[in-house]
Parts: C-alpha cells; structure tokens; sequence
C-alpha cells in the first residue's frame, strides 16, 4: 500500500524518499546510513558527507528544512531509530508528510504520529492474489505450485 501510495502522490512534493527497511539498515549500516539514504533521494542523489548523527540532522534541517517533503520509512521496528534519524515534522517544510510503517503501535504513539492506520488483514481471496503476485509476477497460481501456495497461505494465516 505504502509503494502505491509513494507511486500516486509524490509528485505533489518537492523531495520524496522510500526507505523500504528502516530496521535492516539501522542494524547493518547504522542510522547515519539511513540519513544518508534519506539526503541522497530526496536532493537527487547529491553527494554528502555526514561524519555522525549530528551532521545527518543538521544537513536534514538545513537542506528539507524549506522544501515540502515527502517521506516513508517502511519497517520501523524500534523508537531509537526515529529518535535518531531525526526526521521529522519540524525539521522539514511546511506540507510535508512522513509516513512511519511499523508494526509496533507503541512506537508510533511514543513518537507522537498524528493518525494510526491498522491496515486490516486481507481475506482469502486478495491473500492468494497479492501473493501470486509477488511471487509469479502474475494473477494466478501456476499449476504445480497450488498446494504448496495454499500451505504458506495457511501458516501465514
């Protein structure tokens, strides 16, 4: 949903920034990784240095501070991460939008996101499209795989 959403709207702004694992670059790479990541596409791919976390946010005020940004940073597993990307409502323009995805409610409330979207869970039918999808890269199962398809529905269920 975020994917489509980022597709649909982000032309409407003036940066825009997909950060699809928050978590796996926060535990690989560290946070600075993550600023950079958020820098390099949202001002096109401009080289920078950022030395630490410090840097990162001051370059994020400064630089997005007067543009109308928009950010989604996917897989947020843990509150320091936000804390420490420094990403937020005050360090960028006026109409920016961040979208945090997270599994952890209680993150997003400690951070003090304005609305909380469960997404609800698909029934049977989308569950078995979205997953041909991504996995066939089309709408349907392929014949020799319809038991086994239906088995990973049913643990994931």
């Amino acid at each position: 949903l975020a994917r489509i959403l980022y597709r649909r709207i982000s032309s409407q702004f003036d940066a825009c920034c997909f950060i699809d694992d928050v978590s796996r670059i926060c535990k690989h790479d560290g946070p600075v990784a993550a600023q950079k990541q958020i820098l390099s596409q949202t001002l096109g791919g401009e080289h920078l240095q950022i030395c630490n976390l410090s840097d990162g946010a001051n370059l994020i005020q400064n630089r997005l501070g007067h543009l109308r940004a928009f950010i989604i940073l996917n897989n947020v597993d843990q509150g320091e991460q936000l804390e420490k990307l420094a990403v937020n409502r005050m360090r960028l323009g006026i109409g920016s939008r961040i979208i945090i995805i997270s599994r952890d409610t209680h993150i997003l409330n400690r951070y003090g996101v304005d609305v909380v979207f469960k997404v609800p869970l698909l029934n049977q039918t989308n569950s078995l499209q979205l997953f041909c999808q991504q996995a066939f890269k089309r709408d349907n199962i392929l014949s020799n795989y319809e038991e086994l398809v239906y088995e990973i529905l049913n643990y994931a269920d």
